[in-house]
């Protein structure tokens, strides 16, 4: 009886061990809802709050334009273009303003970065890469006015385009 306490106690306390663990895991894999942002990414950088500009903006700032894609399934988005900086790919997501920007495409953006764990829906395929249809992946954005722009690899290669926007 006495080795039957025992086991009980060692059950309890290794479950309650693991639910702890996980509970104060900081790699972000095991805590991380499908909806939250990885807590080890910085913040996104967000500028001109108040600015309305176009495609054709980022271009007079040293973007080249390439290709117009669907916005499709981007939500709000007016209209979303691909192209190139500096040898890097980056995409530009056109909304009505930088509040539509934020409530209607950070979510996307942190999902097509990694920042976010993409959702069932996109996992499934039915929310498809026609946010890019070029590209399969960006690393880094950032929100211009009422400009989503996904960059190739980091946001330091996009940071003279993102200050050159607007001047």
């Amino acid at each position: 009886m006495q080795n039957i306490k025992f086991l009980l106690l060692l059950v309890v306390l290794a479950v309650f061990s693991i639910a702890v663990g996980a509970c104060g895991s900081s790699n972000g894999d095991e805590s991380v809802s499908d909806s939250a942002v990885d807590p080890e990414i910085g913040a996104v950088q967000m500028t001109l709050p108040d600015g309305v500009f176009t495609a054709d903006d980022v271009a007079a700032a040293g973007w080249k334009k390439s290709k117009e894609l669907s916005p499709e399934t981007l939500p709000g988005a007016t209209s979303v273009w691909y192209g190139f900086y500096q040898q890097r790919d980056v995409e530009v997501r056109v909304y009505e303003s930088q509040g539509e920007a934020i409530s209607l495409g950070q979510d996307l953006a942190d999902t097509a970065t990694g920042r976010r764990k993409p959702s069932s829906m996109i996992d499934s395929g039915a929310i498809t890469n026609a946010q890019t249809n070029t590209r399969t992946s960006y690393l880094a954005y950032a929100v211009v006015g009422n400009l989503i722009l996904l960059c190739e690899v980091k946001i330091e290669d996009c940071q003279s385009l993102l200050d050159g926007i607007g001047q």
